[in-house]
């Protein structure tokens, strides 16, 4: 019965339908995630009034000068202007390559999803736990636009690399995304920068966020890419604009995150 359905499916369904499903099922998933959390944070209610607290004061206990040097160093790998480098970089490589609505997707992937979390953050206009000296919409705290962004570069990244790397490939490559984004959301709870339930819904919308493009992506695939190209070309990026950003910018960050501040709530 299962094999007759499959045969009655369009052409492109028939192929890639555990990836729509997955999809799919992520998105539902996550939206009804991200909705609850954001729905807590507007009223300020529990369990996350609770859990935020908690967080903050546990992850500043912890805090040592060696550690403090660490995580600003990760926070600074994942700063917008690096985000910006990578896009750029990936961007050119797929003008060169004729890629272009592999270039479309990730333009409005990273573009969209950075755009969208803005809109969010003034919408809520939720304080931080203190006072870091950021201006324009990155006063605000909800949610996280380290968690959302790089969840979302990376994230799709493993999408277009999805079908074009052989399966062997694909957990190391799957280990090493996951784990850069999650030690970026991480350390911007151990620096106080965000309250647990900011990196929350950061990576609950952007997970959603990806899903819905994955969706379409995996319906129409928008082109061949050659991963091993694609990977060099992120790995290049990451280390030449992460390394200038913590030469340029880690004493500042280490004066900025010296000193916790109390959480005002």
């Amino acid at each position: 019965m299962k094999t007759y359905l499959l045969q009655r499916l369009p052409e492109r369904l028939k192929q890639e339908w555990r990836a729509l499903a997955f999809f799919g099922a992520i998105l539902i998933i996550m939206a009804g995630v991200f909705f609850e959390v954001m729905e807590e944070v507007f009223w300020e209610g529990d369990p996350f009034l609770a859990i935020d607290t908690t967080t903050f004061h546990g992850l500043q206990s912890l805090r040592t000068p060696a550690l403090d040097n660490l995580m600003v160093a990760v926070t600074e790998l994942g700063d917008t202007w690096v985000i910006v480098a990578i896009t750029a970089a990936v961007a050119v490589w797929l003008v060169h390559q004729n890629l272009w609505r592999v270039l479309i997707y990730w333009l409005i992937a990273i573009g969209g999803g950075s755009l969208i979390n803005s809109a969010i953050k003034l919408a809520m206009q939720r304080a931080r736990p203190g006072d870091l000296n950021y201006d324009g919409v990155s006063v605000f705290s909800f949610p996280s636009g380290h968690s959302t962004t790089n969840a979302v570069l990376y994230g799709f990244l493993l999408i277009i690399l999805a079908r074009e790397v052989p399966f062997k490939w694909r957990i190391p490559i799957v280990i090493a995304c996951v784990g850069l984004v999650g030690v970026i959301a991480i350390s911007r709870l151990y620096l106080g920068a965000h309250w647990f339930s900011d990196v929350a819904g950061g990576l609950a919308f952007g997970s959603a966020w990806l899903a819905l493009l994955g969706l379409f992506y995996m319906w129409r695939p928008a082109g061949k890419v050659d991963p091993v190209k694609l990977l060099i070309v992120v790995a290049s990026a990451l280390i030449l604009a992460g390394g200038l950003n913590i030469a340029a910018n880690h004493a500042t960050d280490m004066t900025r995150y010296a000193v916790a501040p109390e959480p005002s709530s």
